[in-house]
């Protein structure tokens, strides 16, 4: 084959092949190309293995999302559905407090037992609980860098529970003027 030329049809075909993830040898032998053209057809066309899975994978992901972002029926399923697996991991902590407090005391065999239920349980709560967290995206809009804010407890002094019934009733006295004003602008 020493000399031969790739034709426009084979070239074409060594691209398509090359993008869907194909080795050389593969396209070569599908092409009834040598080794050595493939690799400059591949070099000069810049072709990627792979990028056309890829983009393929891509336009998949965006058709998906964009479809479950306008199917309002399915977004209503999803809700359901994230709404049952918490109330499943509400139930399954109840049941986990429930066998704790039925632990037997003086059979150890039936102690194992129960410990293997428990845990069990406690896998299957993880489990749902993780659902729940990656379906609602709350792993995500978390920022773990972000300080939680500090509760400061504190005795109030006199004056302070001065200055704080001060502000309440002047709170209450603006609400009652506004509502006298309303009552008097629906009059007139």
């Amino acid at each position: 084959m020493p000399g031969r030329h790739a034709t426009l049809t084979q070239i074409k075909h060594v691209i398509a092949l090359r993008e869907a993830g194909c080795t050389r040898s593969v396209i070569a032998n599908e092409t009834g190309l040598s080794m050595s053209t493939v690799s400059r057809v591949i070099r000069r066309f810049g072709s990627c293995k792979g990028r056309a899975q890829q983009q393929l994978v891509e336009k998949a992901q965006q058709q998906l999302m964009d479809s479950i972002n306008s199917d309002q029926a399915l977004l209503n399923e999803a809700t359901r559905q994230l709404a049952d697996d918490f109330a499943l991991g509400r139930i399954l902590r109840e049941k986990i407090a429930e066998g704790l407090l039925r632990l037997p005391v003086d059979d150890p065999a039936e102690i194992a037992n129960s410990l293997r239920a428990l845990n069990s349980a406690s896998s299957a709560l993880a489990t749902a609980q993780k659902i729940g967290r990656t379906g609602t995206g709350i792993d995500n809009l978390a920022d773990h860098d972000a300080k939680l804010p500090v509760l400061e407890i504190r005795e109030m002094s006199s004056a302070d529970i001065e200055r704080v019934k001060d502000n309440l009733q002047r709170e209450r006295s603006d609400k009652e003027s506004e509502m006298e004003d309303d009552e008097q602008a629906m009059l007139h």
